[in-house]
């Protein structure tokens, strides 16, 4: 039985009305590049956020020097009042200026940490290694495309890491809080418990004030590609973004909404919409959703925004948040966009036994795509690329 029971025929049946009127596929549409303008804007005003330009006012807080690569920490302004942490890595021995790859963290549940998730750091805590060994194949992603020679930025997008919620405890978990000592694995995960059971409240409230959750990570992943710009150090005509789960659907529509990103890597967050409906809408996150999106596109529709540049679509075949499908079809749909916008060699999409996870697998055919789509070369000394 469908997870809305007897509300389902209702919501199907209103579902399959929609027929997204923006999708390339269209007949009215046949000039990618017209298409692309215009319905990049009007993805942007669904977002509901739109603030003031603010200066960037970059701040270096922190300095530390690794065999193969410099990890830097720096603050900027996103909007007026609200100053993002961003760590920057930039690659020993790359030839200047270098491509840039803005790493894009994933949900999963973990609100305590956000850029860290995919940082290969000294005396992590074990429940964050943890973490990386279930999602990343053990692997610090971010860490690995510096030790091949990219420029990378990773930010702790709204709600994760320093920019998670900080709330008293509920009367319910008061006791338990208290007993638990900071910075303990229990601690942790009290503490991502409580952001759990305020996330639709958080939901609300953004929507109440006129905002979407979408249009906040959307924006300051813009913003991070803005301080990517203002780098010495990055080629400003090779930028790339890549991310799991949330991660993932922050690069479709990061390459969706920045003209500036010239390859996307989108990882387990693919399947057409209408196939989500009947069991798979209960699992996702508050994070994930834009209200009127359905209208005018789906998914693949939005990550094929980004035609005819590069890009990567990977996802687990048992991955349980998405419908298999639901991916087939919205596979179907990419090739279809791609091949009506003359570039059919541009995309590459990959379908691997795992589950919801960015496997060591994904990312060697995810580190190639974009030395391909860069025309650089395999780092010698990158302990992924044998995985």
């Amino acid at each position: 039985m469908a997870v809305t029971g007897n509300l389902y025929p209702f919501l199907l049946q209103q579902a399959q009305a929609n027929t997204p009127t923006l999708s390339f596929l269209n007949e009215c549409f046949t000039e990618v590049e017209a298409w692309r303008a215009e319905t990049r804007e009007y993805l942007r005003s669904l977002m509901l956020f739109a603030p003031e330009m603010s200066e960037l006012e970059p701040e270096l807080v922190d300095h530390v020097d690794y065999p193969e690569y410099a990890q830097q920490k720096w603050y900027f302004t996103s909007l007026p009042g609200e100053r993002i942490p961003v760590i920057l890595l930039l690659p020993r021995g790359s030839r200047e200026p270098a491509p840039a790859i803005v790493a894009l963290h994933d949900h999963s549940g973990m609100y305590y940490f956000g850029k860290k998730k995919l940082l290969d750091e000294e005396n992590e805590p074990a429940l964050l290694t943890d973490f990386q060994q279930t999602y990343y194949d053990g692997v610090g992603i971010a860490s690995a495309l510096a030790r091949r020679g990219y420029v990378v930025a990773v930010i702790d997008s709204f709600y994760f890491g320093e920019r998670r919620l900080t709330v008293p405890p509920p009367a319910d978990m008061q006791e338990e809080f208290l007993l638990a000592a900071e910075g303990s694995e229990q601690w942790i995960s009290l503490l991502n418990r409580i952001s759990a059971r305020m996330e639709d409240v958080v939901a609300k409230s953004l929507y109440w004030a006129g905002m979407t959750w979408p249009g906040i990570l959307a924006w300051d992943d813009m913003r991070t590609v803005d301080f990517l710009l203002t780098r010495p150090e990055v080629d400003g005509e090779r930028l790339g973004c890549v991310g799991l789960s949330m991660g993932g659907m922050r690069a479709a529509l990061l390459g969706a909404l920045d003209p500036r990103v010239n390859a996307v890597c989108v990882a387990g967050w693919m399947s057409t919409l209408g196939e989500m409906l009947e069991e798979h809408v209960a699992l996702h996150s508050w994070v994930n959703f834009i209200p009127g999106l359905t209208q005018v596109l789906d998914w693949p529709d939005v990550a094929a925004l980004h035609a005819p540049d590069p890009l990567l679509v990977v996802q687990g075949s048992q991955d349980p948040f998405f419908p298999l499908d639901g991916f087939q079809k919205a596979a179907e749909r990419l090739r279809t966009i791609y091949a009506k916008a003359g570039a059919p060699g541009k995309l590459d999409i990959g379908l691997f036994d795992s589950g919801h996870a960015f496997t060591a697998d994904m990312q060697q055919l995810a580190w190639e795509f974009f030395d391909s789509a860069f025309g650089t070369t395999r780092h010698s000394a990158d302990p992924a690329a044998s995985c």
